[in-house]
């Protein structure tokens, strides 16, 4: 008996043309920066990211996007897009869940529209050649996966529609989110928009659920966190950086925030880092060779 491939292959048409084949769609793009993580406990505290989150849980969850409530049963996914709020409250269940954390350079026609999707079985096996691929450290198969899972998941939506912002709200989110560490304030904001600082936070607030203020503070503290972790600026220049002249009144605003002091903060992540690193040398099965 012949092999699957081979059979199909044998019915293949005949090329009308040698020099015409088929081509992806005009700016076609993979998606790229790919974080996959695998979470058990629940996520409180309100995140906002600039990425795009793929969340799917091993048992019921509940989670909330924007304020709103969306169960999520097993063989199902959650596809939420950047800049809204999400979280998974505490209720007392299991909160088992495969993240993956990933930036779009343009909007494709491969990423799905809808929010929540079902997953089939060829989804799943595009699930599963992903992690595989991911723990393998092949990043161009675990993309081309990415790639293949999200068209496959948009063949099979829910009827949860997703979030539709406005262009108004669109644009002043990717203004934000263009670069955290420098502070914008509200008037800046709705003059570049057009709109009335007053008619701006009212509509920040009816589409996201979510006050501009408390955003920007939010985005704020999340560009200082990345200057910390990434730069070995001091505390007083990240301060500057975040907008703050005295060292006091930023530490007391990031503590608010956090919970920790900023030099606790980068002490913590240095240490997270060095744990990280070295779990993941000694699961190395070729040693450093």
């Amino acid at each position: 008996m012949e092999n699957t491939w081979i059979s199909d292959a044998r019915r293949l048409p005949e090329p009308t043309s040698y020099f015409h084949g088929r081509k992806l769609p005009d700016g076609f793009q993979l998606p790229t920066n790919i974080l996959m993580y695998f979470r058990d406990y629940p996520h409180p505290t309100t995140t906002i990211s600039t990425r795009y989150m793929l969340i799917l849980p091993v048992y019921p969850l509940e989670y909330r996007v924007s304020g709103r409530v969306i169960m999520l049963k097993p063989g199902e996914a959650l596809l939420v897009k950047p800049y809204l709020q999400r979280r998974v409250p505490e209720t007392g269940q299991q909160y088992d869940r495969l993240l993956i954390s990933f930036l779009m350079p343009m909007e494709q026609t491969y990423l799905p529209h809808q929010e929540v999707f079902s997953i089939s079985e060829a989804a799943g096996e595009q699930i599963g050649k992903m992690v595989e691929f991911y723990l393998a450290g092949n990043t161009i198969g675990a993309l081309f996966a990415l790639t293949l899972l999200l068209n496959e998941l948009g063949q099979s939506p829910t009827d949860s529609p997703a979030p539709v912002l406005t262009a108004r709200i669109v644009e002043v989110l990717a203004r934000i989110n263009s670069n955290l560490v420098r502070p914008l304030s509200i008037k800046e904001l709705a003059d570049e928009v057009n709109m009335s600082a007053s008619h701006l936070r009212r509509l920040f607030r009816e589409e996201l659920d979510i006050s501009l203020g408390e955003y920007l503070a939010e985005q704020r503290i999340a560009g200082a966190k990345q200057l910390l972790e990434e730069t070995s600026l001091s505390i007083g220049e990240v301060a500057l950086r975040s907008g703050y002249e005295s060292i006091y009144a930023f530490s007391r605003f990031f503590r608010n925030r956090s919970g920790v002091a900023p030099g606790s903060y980068r002490q913590m992540k240095i240490s997270s880092k060095n744990v990280i690193a070295q779990n993941n040398q000694n699961s190395n099965p070729f040693g450093n060779n």
